[in-house]
């Protein structure tokens, strides 16, 4: 049986971590350490997973792995989806998903940029981050800022830090012996209810550049 979340987050990681380039806020490149799925999964096993395995979710509208937000327009006149990616994670008997976008630095990710490498990259990072929301194993890469997501798109901030706070407080309240079970019970929902609420960020993201255009 894997290890609780408050035994998980306090693992250091950094041993296993590599390193990318990515710009501070003064636009200074500095090293930004990332753990590698690869790594990843061997630490859950090591610490009690028996099976752990991740797969891409189809997008319904598009039919492919790719799920658009919402249209923008650059400030060179150039339009583009935001795009995310979302995976299946099973740990054990327990399985979730986690949704992430796809990230060029500060770079806009036009369509005709896109590649099986880049999205594989974005599977990858949602599944590492995946992992460290819900099991507390990496956590601290992101806790302590410096976890490898990118440079953040501020137009979308407000919205999807509101959603990570609720993941990170969903997270806390089963470390603290809450079964996801129970969560859901004495909300009144269930799974698939809570799937559809979490989709109310991404709506609201998409309402906000909709009236952005007006």
């Amino acid at each position: 049986m894997l290890k609780p979340f408050n035994e998980l987050v306090k693992l250091d990681v950094r041993p296993l971590c590599g390193l990318r380039d990515a710009k501070d806020e003064r636009g200074n490149t500095v090293k930004v350490p990332y753990l590698g799925w690869a790594n990843c999964v061997k630490l859950l096993h090591e610490n009690g997973a028996e099976s752990v395995w991740y797969a891409p979710r189809r997008c319904p509208e598009t039919n492919s792995y790719l799920w658009p937000q919402a249209k923008v327009t650059t400030s060179k006149g150039r339009v583009t989806e935001c795009w995310f990616v979302s995976v299946e994670i099973h740990i054990d008997e327990n399985v979730f998903s986690y949704d992430m976008p796809l990230l060029n630095g500060s770079l806009v990710v036009y369509e005709d940029t896109l590649n099986q490498l880049r999205i594989n990259n974005a599977l990858a990072r949602a599944f590492v981050k995946g992992v460290a929301v819900r099991t507390g194993l990496g956590f601290d890469l992101w806790a302590a800022g410096d976890g490898d997501d990118g440079e953040e798109d501020l137009s979308r901030h407000s919205i999807y830090a509101v959603k990570e706070r609720l993941e990170r407080l969903i997270t806390s309240k089963e470390q603290g012996g809450l079964s996801h079970r129970d969560l859901l019970a004495q909300l009144g929902i269930n799974d698939k209810q809570m799937a559809t609420m979490m989709g109310w960020f991404d709506k609201l993201g998409s309402l906000e550049k909709a009236v952005s255009r007006l």
